[in-house]
């Protein structure tokens, strides 16, 4: 039963003004109470519904990104989160403003999505090589990002629905925004190692002596050399800089 301590309506908790019971759409009938709250509560912002969209946002940044990511970290399957970001934020939509709730497949497939794409975050760890500034953005954004849903979460069950939505909201903010900042700093950094190189060592010798008998990386800035596996990724971006 759903108390009123629940209710931001009278009509919220099934009565009406007289204290009688109201009977249940068919549709509500089969909903849980905390569910047909949230339906009854304060309507959506549309800052709300927007917001689930930052998923796709970072995801199509991503995929413009894809060379430069694959060269800075090749192990990392970038293809495949781009495409689940882009994924994520009509599933987002659906679940969290469209449906708000009432579709169990829209739920299903949000929640798995979303908890993929989370869990890729601290996995990034293991296969990319970071600087300190990467790792703050990364760590960063993935806690709070957390802490942000596990208030709308406790704010949820409080029936609490414009503090569920502020936090909601936050949370698909965070993680999202991180991702921005991690491409752009991590490109930032990269190409500006890049362009302490002495460019007279890459136009006079070509390819052929990043790919001779040096080691991988050798004479690059300590930031570089650590992260650039394939001598055709250096070429290629050095090469850009050059007609730059």
């Amino acid at each position: 039963m759903v108390t009123m301590e629940l209710c931001n309506l009278e009509e919220a908790c099934g009565r009406n003004t007289t204290g009688e019971e109201l009977p249940l759409s068919k549709e509500d009938s089969i909903l849980p109470a905390l569910y047909r709250d949230r339906i009854h509560g304060p309507p959506l912002a549309w800052w709300f519904k927007m917001c689930c969209f930052l998923y796709s946002v970072v995801g199509i940044e991503m995929a413009f990104r894809l060379a430069d990511l694959v060269c800075i970290c090749p192990a990392y399957p970038w293809h495949l989160e781009a495409f689940l970001l882009i994924l994520q934020g009509c599933l987002s939509f659906l679940h969290d403003a469209h449906f708000q709730g009432r579709s169990t497949m829209a739920k299903t497939l949000d929640r798995t999505c979303a908890s993929f794409l989370t869990m890729c975050q601290p996995i990034k760890f293991a296969f990319c090589h970071m600087d300190s500034g990467q790792l703050l953005l990364l760590a960063l954004s993935w806690t709070i990002g957390l802490l942000c849903f596990c208030a709308s979460a406790r704010a949820f069950a409080a029936g609490k629905g414009l503090r569920y939505q502020v936090f909601h909201t936050c949370w698909h903010i965070a993680l999202p925004l991180g991702g921005f900042l991690w491409i752009e700093y991590t490109r930032a950094l990269t190409n500006g190692g890049l362009a302490d190189v002495d460019r007279s060592r890459l136009t006079g010798h070509g390819s052929n002596n990043l790919r001779g008998g040096t080691a991988p990386g050798a004479g690059w800035p300590a930031h570089v050399e650590l992260r650039w596996v394939s001598a055709e990724c250096r070429d290629r971006l050095a090469l850009g800089l050059n007609r730059g």
